[in-house]
């Protein structure tokens, strides 16, 4: 029973292992062929690649992520407007309404604050595409490859 549980415990480990080799020799490759392709003078050889790296999504980049920002930022726009006016206001009537309005955009704010950070928090990435970079004398170029490996979609 324990050998059979090894045996297959290294199984699983020499099919992980060679996928990303697979893996890592597709992006290495991918990334030659564009390094050859646009070589201004000649292809340079001194360059050492990187271990291939995923490249997962983040928080920041969803338009929920962006639509909280936003809100927060009207809000506290709209706290500005208000708090600017305070000091002009005459009778006791507008002081009480612009603090009642001042407290309810407080409210308003902490709420969306809130919503934000449970977003935030609940919020699982996803891989969208692989790094690798390049390192040539002084020069360090990173390479943005896409989820299949087929394409190299941006160089930093």
């Amino acid at each position: 029973m324990i050998k059979t549980a090894s045996i297959l415990t290294i199984l699983l480990l020499v099919n992980t292992i060679s996928y990303s080799q697979s893996t890592q020799q597709k992006a290495q490759l991918l990334v030659k062929n564009y390094l050859t392709n646009h070589a201004a003078n000649g292809l340079n050889t001194n360059f050492k690649l990187s271990n291939i790296r995923v490249l997962t999504s983040s928080y920041t980049d969803t338009k929920q992520y962006k639509n909280y920002q936003h809100k927060i930022d009207s809000l506290k726009l709209e706290g500005r407007k208000i708090d600017a006016k305070i000091p002009k206001l005459k009778t006791e009537m507008e002081l009480d309404q612009a603090k009642r309005d001042s407290k309810n955009l407080s409210n308003q704010l902490v709420t969306v604050s809130d919503q934000m950070i449970d977003f935030m928090t609940a919020y699982k990435s996803k891989p969208i595409g692989w790094t690798v970079k390049s390192i040539s004398k002084n020069k360090t170029k990173t390479f943005y490859l896409d989820e299949a490996l087929t394409k190299i979609t941006s160089v930093k």
